[in-house]
């Protein structure tokens, strides 16, 4: 899955923000990162200021939220990775109470990778395992490195542990075989190969294992008994992470210090405050520990004496906490047993923004591509377009309502959830939940609410669609779900409520359909499973623990799962949702899909360009309810455009039906239009000369002081920058290199598409390069580079619009780079290409990566490429050409080679490559359209580049085809070739024309009558292309001039060489038969002759055809059918000229090449004995 995607998440921050309950924190580098019980992390970016105080204080900003995570934050690690370049990357891992574990970027907060299945339990500790290397040690980044993080170790509230690969987070080990549940830590590196993973069970037994990171094997080493505590319950088992051999086991009364040497293990214990239970521990230098406790007191404690003496006791200094949210910083290394403390000052959310007038949002969603609904604290839902929803979002609800509104009013509480699907929506309608504990059915064309539902004594939470494999009475039917986790099913035929299934205390995660059995199953967070008989509706049982567990993970039955945070729609152009940062705040978060939105705006797609991406067939129904009052006047639409065959094609194998096709008046385009031009204008937030030109041209608002811009990662998970301050709205151009190429392909392929879409007259590729280069200089110092990986995967994408936005920008970020940048940035990617580097070194896909960006260089400029790199980078690319694994891949190094073929070819084999592409080029099968039509057009570069290569392949490609299809599609490349750049095959063209008569062998009757029409037609368009070709149809006689001189004559009846005619001397320009076929004239400009010819072949020339001028060649049908004759002997004919006549022309024509005579020479027959030859201006006249 795609670490980041073309998805753009803004989210507006319009109300004050205070922190949630939080669940863990983390400290890594200069961030704090905080998991919250509702599953969210906030990332904060710590850094010191002056301050009046002795100490200086620690500031916290906040700079992400990030989204994903279902349950509560139980655990979260981080590690330093390598990068796009030779800067290191910090990484987080988070784990989350169901088990799931995910990474994310902490640069920029896009997840990475996810695993829902990466622990059974809830897990509570992560620790990552290196791999190093025996070129030395440490924590150095890189290739030759010592430290590489390799595995990552997830513990908790499980008699497992699991070890997962640090990069795909899939379970590579699962240490089991324990008796009680494990907790985990790991100690300091000893050994290259081996790790040291400590563990304790909750009966108090301590051991010591060797992880072995080769042959990923645990091995125990060492057991101790710990002298257990009453009534103590295990929180965490701590590591020193400056000395190994100190440990401290925390429980909730007690903190057990455990010195671990080699002949000798002692302990001592620090008691926990009266009336209060400890939290956790740290030890924060070689000779301290910190404590904190659930009441928020914070302790620092001496260790040094129990080195020397045997006393269990302590030095401590209390630090009382507070009801002041403030943080409390404690130095790493306490001065005589005194701890130096410092406060910063409380975290400021948004203060620069004025208030969010009421009433809020609490909940909004799409219904259609841009239609949305949003629901309100005053109880109301408000039905508009996303284009005039925006401005509501950024500065709040006014007495005025948009122009193109529904008001939907019938609740008297806030709006708690939305929902709708493609079968309501065919109906007009929309299901809402709110505060005041009912359901609501709304038709959205009228305003009008259809059904009310008061089945639940809490608030609504959520509301979901009942699965497709249940019986006909529920099957379209939606589930409510209140805050208390009762249960109604809502039948949508008969607008009344057939279910309710009563509460628990307990959250309800899923529920099971098991139709034929006639039970629904709901499953709890305690493990508990209500099975519920859905005849009579009555309880049929209660089953818990391992046999509930056994219910659940049936996998024969349907199952929905019970999810606070709504998956993203990627079949919408717009996505518009609500995440809830505490339980009075929520955040709206606009998602802009790239693709679809300019697929909606560019409908009629010609060849590659066409994408198919489904919308609501009946949204021009509800939109058309409300009218648009001139919304988009002024505006002037793309002339309609008649659509190809291929994209009629498509569009049929698309759900979309023809006539709901966005064309260019209708209302469906010009709101998308709308759309698009809102999320542009969010999107450019500089000042300078080039941003203000485009905003001005497109009419685009000004930007939001409330929007900030974010990063869809990973299977959906989104991470949104926090607030942004007034005084500074570019500051998303400083997050990560990855967030200003994402932002910069949707700024270049938005504005392209807009500007096209409204007739706007500008040339958009000088105004692209020219941004890119201004938004540089206006942002600064701190602008992070477009990403050279991230670029690369988008560098050729089928979309053309970010195909060009990619390029531009790619070609503009190398163009702004020194000779010290290029060759530093060659030196760092040419370790990774698949041709250097060893298999086991790092990921395919960073080979992948390498080899494309290294080819991108190489293609534009091949001078920044030593000649040793061009020779890995070209053996690279012919490597990912031939990989099968991924087609993005195989697909960059088609357009590479050909792009940059002249580079290339002294180090590959070319002929091969082009064998390889004309295999590609043949196979247009579904699903690999995209690689067919790609090698297609690297075959029409690479013929460009080296033609004679061209023409020396093609013929041998025909004649060596194993099927009739392959030998078609090879055919076509001639008449392609003929009609659109004869100078390519000018040189081959007597191969070229044997090739094919081959094809037509008459001996294989069945393969040349499916090869006869495209046969056929590639030689008449050979003729009608080369004055050197001519074609009897009388006599189906098919006469060829070569450069050698000779003019060779085709029988086409018998597919054979029927006379060879020798007597030019140098190459024949044109040749002719006459009317009734007995005779040819030729010309050879260079010879300054033309020749008249009455071939004869003779007894033995008719029984023998020849092919003696190339050598044998092999027989066609054989290799098509298994069948035939054998190759025909060299010819035994020949014959010279009846007549000839010289003529002389002016060195400038007789000098040129001979590709220059094409369309400059002909002959044509006035009367069966007199000829007349054109040459340019020149006529000439022969009687024969």
């Amino acid at each position: 899955m795609a670490a980041a995607s073309l998805s753009i998440p803004v989210a507006f921050w319009t109300q004050g923000v205070s922190l949630a309950q939080v669940s863990v924190t983390h400290a890594c580098a200069d961030n704090l990162i905080a998991g919250l019980e509702d599953g969210l992390i906030w990332v904060f970016k710590g850094h010191a200021s002056a301050s009046t105080a002795e100490s200086e204080a620690i500031t916290l900003d906040p700079c992400a939220l990030l989204i994903g995570h279902k349950t509560r934050i139980t655990a979260l690690t981080s590690m330093l990775v390598e990068g796009d370049s030779k800067q290191a990357e910090w990484i987080l891992v988070s784990a989350s109470e169901d088990g799931e574990v995910k990474k994310w970027s902490l640069a920029d907060g896009r997840c990475l990778q996810s695993n829902a299945d990466a622990f059974i339990g809830v897990p509570n500790y992560l620790s990552v395992l290196s791999s190093t290397s025996k070129s030395g040690s440490g924590h150095t980044i890189g290739p030759g490195s010592g430290s590489v993080p390799k595995f990552i170790l997830c513990a908790g509230l499980s008699n497992e542990a699991c070890i997962l690969d640090s990069t795909s987070l899939e379970v590579v080990r699962v240490w089991g075989g324990h008796l009680n549940w494990v907790y985990c830590t790991t100690l300091l590196e000893d050994d290259e190969r081996r790790s040291r993973i400590l563990s304790v069970s909750a009966d108090y037994k301590l051991s010591l294992w060797y992880f072995d990171t080769t042959s990923l094997t645990v091995i125990k080493i060492r057991t101790l008994q710990l002298s257990a505590v009453e009534n103590g319950t295990v929180v965490s088992l701590v590591a020193s992470k400056f000395d190994a051999s100190w440990i401290a086991l925390v429980t909730r009364d007690c903190v057990q210090i455990i010195l671990m040497q080699p002949k000798r293990t002692s302990s001592y214990s620090i008691p926990s405050a009266e009336n209060d239970t400890l939290a956790g521990a740290v030890f924060t230098g070689p000779d301290s520990i910190t404590l904190w406790t659930q009441s928020g007191q914070v302790s620092v404690h001496s260790i040094s004496i129990v080195k020397h003496e045997s006393t269990h006791s302590s030095t401590v200094e209390l630090l009382e906490g507070s009801e002041d949210p403030r943080l409390k910083d404690v130095s790493d290394t306490p001065t005589d047993g005194e701890a130096q403390t410092t406060s910063s000052s409380p975290i400021q959310w948004n203060s620069n923004n004025t208030p969010f007038p009421s009433p809020t949002i609490t909940f909004s969603a799409m219904i259609t591509d841009t239609l949305v609904a949003i629901g309100r604290s005053c109880g109301e839902v408000l039905v508009c377009p996303l284009d005039e929803a925006i401005p509501l979002l950024t500065e709040g609800f006014s007495e005025t309502q948009p122009k193109n509104s529904r008001v939907l009013k019938g609740h008297t509480g806030p709006i708690s959830c939305i929902y709708t699907s493609d079968d309501l929506i065919e109906r007009s309608f929309l299901l809402t939940g709110g505060a005041d504990c009912s359901a609501r059915i709304w038709n959205i064309e009228s305003g009008n609410e259809v059904a009310c539902f008061n089945n639940h004594s809490r608030p609504v939470a959520h509301l979901l669609q009942v699965p497709e494999d249940v019986n006909m009475r529920i099957k379209r039917s939606v589930i409510s779900i209140a805050e208390d986790h009762s249960v109604a099913i809502i039948s949508i035929e008969e607008m009344s409520c057939i279910y309710l299934f009563g509460g628990y205390e307990y959250a309800l995660l899923s529920i099971q359909w098991r139709p034929s059995e006639d039970y629904i199953v709901l499953w709890h967070a305690d493990e508990t499973a209500f099975v519920w008989q859905m005849q009579t509706g009555h309880l049929d049982r209660i089953v818990k623990g391992e046999a509930a567990r056994d219910i659940m993970h049936d996998p024969r039955w349907s199952v929905c799962e019970i999810s606070t945070t709504r998956s993203n729609s990627t079949r919408l152009a717009f996505d518009c949702a609500t995440v809830h940062v505490n339980d009075s705040v929520g955040i709206q978060i606009v998602q802009a899909n790239l693709k679809h939105i300019l697929n909606m705006l560019s409908p009629t797609r010609h060849g590659e360009q066409q994408n198919d991406f489904p919308t609501t067939a009946s949204a021009p129904k509800i939109l058309g309810s409300l009218s648009m009052n001139g919304a988009g006047s002024g505006l002037t639409g793309r002339p309609e455009r008649k659509p190809s065959r291929q994209h009629q094609i498509s569009s049929a194998r698309s759900t979309v039906v023809a006539h709901t096709l966005p064309a260019a008046h209708s209302e469906q385009f010009h709101r998308c239009l709308q759309a698009a031009r809102a999320i542009l204008g969010l999107l450019i937030t500089e000042d300078d000369a080039y941003a203000i030109s485009i905003r001005t041209l497109l009419r685009l608002r000004d930007p939001s002081r409330t929007a900030a811009l974010g990063m869809k990662g990973a299977y959906g998970n989104i991470a949104v920058q926090a607030p942004p301050s007034r005084q500074d709205t570019s500051g998303s151009w400083r997050v990560s290199p990855t967030m200003t190429a994402s932002k910069l392909i949707a700024v270049l392929a938005l504005s392209k598409t807009i500007a096209s879409a409204q007739n706007i007259d500008v040339d958009m590729e000088t105004w692209s390069k020219g941004y890119c280069s201004a938004v540089q200089d206006a942002v600064g110092g701190k602008f992070q580079p477009p990403s050279l990986s991230y670029l690369a995967k988008y560098w050729q994408d089928p979309q053309v619009e970010i195909q060009e936005a990619t390029k531009i920008i790619l070609l503009s970020t190398i163009g702004r780079m020194s000779k010290s940048e290029i060759s530093s940035l060659v030196k760092y990617w040419s370790a990774f290409l698949p041709a250097a580097a060893l298999p086991d070194s790092c990921s395919s896909q960073y080979m992948a990566r390498s080899a494309i960006i290294l080819g991108i260089l190489g293609a534009e400029n091949a001078e920044a490429l030593p000649e040793r790199v061009r020779k890995l980078v070209a053996l690279s690319l012919t490597i990912l050409l031939n990989d099968d694994s991924r087609i993005s891949y195989k697909v960059a190094s088609i357009d590479l080679l050909a792009q940059g073929f002249a580079t290339w070819q002294p180090f590959i084999r070319s002929d091969a490559v082009l064998k390889t592409m004309f295999t590609l080029a043949m196979d247009s099968q579904e699903g690999n359209t995209l690689v067919y039509r790609r090698a297609r057009r690297a075959i029409t570069q690479i013929a460009s580049v080296n033609p004679p290569l061209f023409v020396t392949t093609l013929p041998q490609e025909i004649l060596d085809a194993k099927k009739p299809q392959e030998r078609i599609r090879l055919l076509t490349f001639i008449s392609i070739f003929s009609r659109k750049q004869p100078s390519i095959l000018y040189g081959g063209i007597p191969r070229l024309a044997e090739a094919i008569v081959k094809s037509l062998d008459p001996t294989v009757p069945q393969i040349r009558e499916m090869l006869l029409p495209t046969g056929t037609s590639a030689l008449l368009d050979l003729v009608q292309s080369f004055p050197q070709l001519d074609f009897h149809v009388g006599t189906q006689k098919l006469a060829v001039g070569t450069l050698e001189g000779a003019i060779i004559v085709y029988d086409l009846h018998t597919a054979t060489r029927w006379q060879i005619l020798e007597g030019h001397l140098r190459a024949v320009s044109a040749v002719s038969f006459s009317r009734d076929g007995k005779t040819i004239v030729s010309c050879s400009i260079k010879e300054g002759r033309v020749r008249f010819w009455q071939p004869n072949p003779g007894f033995f020339g008719m029984l023998m055809g020849g092919n003696g001028l190339w050598g044998p060649t092999k027989n066609t049908s054989a290799s098509v059918g298994n069948q035939g004759h054998q190759s025909s002997l060299p010819s035994l004919s020949s014959q010279q000229s009846s007549r000839s006549f010289d003529f002389a022309l002016q060195d400038t024509i007789v000098t040129g090449s001979e590709e220059s005579l094409l369309g400059n020479i002909r002959f044509e027959w006035t009367g069966d004995r007199v000829v007349k030859l054109s040459i340019y201006d020149h006529i000439m006249s022969f009687n024969i």
